[in-house]
């Protein structure tokens, strides 16, 4: 069944039997009332009846005409009254009975005596419909039937059955066409994220909801916004892919074109020993440059992995040793020189993550910095403790990275102004934010270090609340 038919028959049946459970009860008690008053008003008529009727009959002749006074009718209403005898048979009755009262007590579905103060019947004489009550007249066992038309009571109870039914066909068939309209609203906006599903499954990530105003509840205005959201950055991702693969195999391209060219030039002819030597230096050259941008490529795979961040636990001292062991061959090429605080031997907080992932972290950041550092330079290791962890800074005395190329320099493959002539594929920085964020930590550049470049990598306790 659809969404929109089927809504319409829940809310609608649950609208008929609320309305039944609400205007059955009402109907039963109205009329119960309207009821109660006519025999409270019958008993007392009766009883003032019957108080003055020994005596002033003749058995067989009948009884005086007269009106009741019935509740809530204005015309005089005619009464019917019969006398029945001691042994509960008919002696006399009004002549409003036309000759057609009921012969004994026992016609009217009284079997016992009758109680002294009376009982309620329900009677017909003709068509007519009587409501009346039988009451005691002595101690000789007789016995008064009063009784009057039940015309008030059914003409108010029609009344209000009718009135009851019209406002239970009107709810049911407002509350029906409410809920249609509900459900068209509610199932179009299905309908519409259902239809930009399917072209983002069929690869149009440029489908959009629109403006979530358009949705007619507040769950379908969330569900829209999410939506988007969520193919804005499932687009995002995908053209982030297509980015690296295609830079990826920009920087494959320019290795492996050399190793094809000294491969052609080392057999276009005949070399001596020695030649072919230098070519396959030259050749080996290229394949480590392959090898290390396939690892570095791995590296930043796995980093940005999106796995959980890691429960292992690292002494920053010891991150901070293996990440200049590592750069130790980088620097005194270039003539730099690396310093660490002379207390980092002692320096006994612990962080979260790996050891090796938060050197190979530190050890790129320290790269980065001997690259841009002028010779003989100074790149500077700064270890401060804050209240949520601990900041592990780098400082160079380079040019320091410009604007305009600040919010890119941890995207993979982004080299900056003059990046053709710079070293590497540019994957560094993105590869220590990835191992960073997946130890739980995160790399920042500050922008405020005039001077050159401090890239600043925060790092949580491995315990909370155990800042030295």
């Amino acid at each position: 069944m659809k969404l929109r038919n089927r809504l319409v028959a829940v809310v609608t049946g649950v609208t008929v039997v609320a309305l039944a459970f609400s205007f059955v009860p009402l109907y039963i008690l109205v009329r119960a009332l309207e009821t109660s008053d006519l025999d409270h008003a019958l008993f007392r008529q009766a009883t003032a009846l019957a108080q003055h009727l020994p005596g002033t009959y003749a058995a067989g002749h009948p009884l005086d005409e007269g009106h009741a006074d019935v509740p809530e009718s204005i015309d005089p209403t005619p009464r019917y009254t019969a006398v029945y005898g001691p042994g509960h048979e008919l002696e006399t009755a009004s002549e409003s009975f036309d000759g057609r009262a009921p012969p004994s007590l026992e016609a009217l579905g009284l079997r016992r005596p009758v109680p002294w103060d009376g009982v309620a019947v329900d009677l017909e004489v003709g068509d007519t419909r009587l409501r009346g009550v039988v009451m005691p007249t002595g101690d000789q066992g007789e016995a008064l039937l009063y009784a009057v038309s039940k015309s008030t009571v059914e003409d108010d109870t029609a009344t209000l059955f009718e009135l009851l039914l019209a406002i239970f066909v009107f709810a049911v068939g407002a509350t029906a066409v409410i809920a249609r309209i509900l459900g068209e609203r509610l199932a179009r906006d299905v309908h519409s994220v259902a239809r930009v599903a399917r072209l983002v499954a069929e690869g149009d990530l440029a489908a959009r909801l629109g403006d979530p105003r358009t949705m007619g509840a507040d769950e379908t205005r969330a569900l829209a916004s999410d939506l988007d959201h969520m193919i804005s950055r499932l687009d995002e991702v995908v053209s982030s892919q297509r980015r690296f693969i295609s830079h990826a195999a920009h920087e494959l391209r320019s290795p492996l074109a050399s190793l094809r060219g000294e491969l052609q030039l080392a057999l276009r002819r005949d070399r001596t020993a020695e030649e072919y030597r230098a070519a396959l230096t030259e050749m080996l050259s290229s394949v480590d440059a392959l090898i290390a941008l396939a690892e570095d490529l791995l590296r930043l795979a796995r980093a940005q992995g999106g796995a959980p961040a890691t429960r292992a636990r690292a002494r920053v001292a010891d991150v901070v040793r293996e990440a200049v062991r590592m750069a130790r061959g980088h620097d005194d090429d270039r003539g730099v020189t690396i310093t660490v605080p002379h207390a980092l031997a002692e320096f006994p907080v612990e962080v979260r993550g790996a050891a090796a992932d938060l050197a190979r972290a530190l050890r790129n950041l320290i790269d980065n910095a001997v690259v841009h550092s002028p010779p003989g330079g100074e790149v500077r290791i700064e270890v401060v403790v804050v209240e949520s962890g601990v900041e592990l800074a780098v400082v160079d005395q380079g040019p320091g990275i410009p604007v305009e190329d600040q919010p890119h320099i941890f995207t993979p493959f982004f080299r900056g102004a003059g990046g053709e002539n710079q070293e590497g594929a540019g994957l560094g920085l993105a590869i220590a934010r990835g191992l960073t964020e997946g130890s739980g930590g995160r790399l920042a550049l500050d922008t405020r270090h005039t001077g050159g470049a401090r890239m600043v990598l925060h790092l949580a306790f491995a315990d909370p609340g155990s800042a030295p």
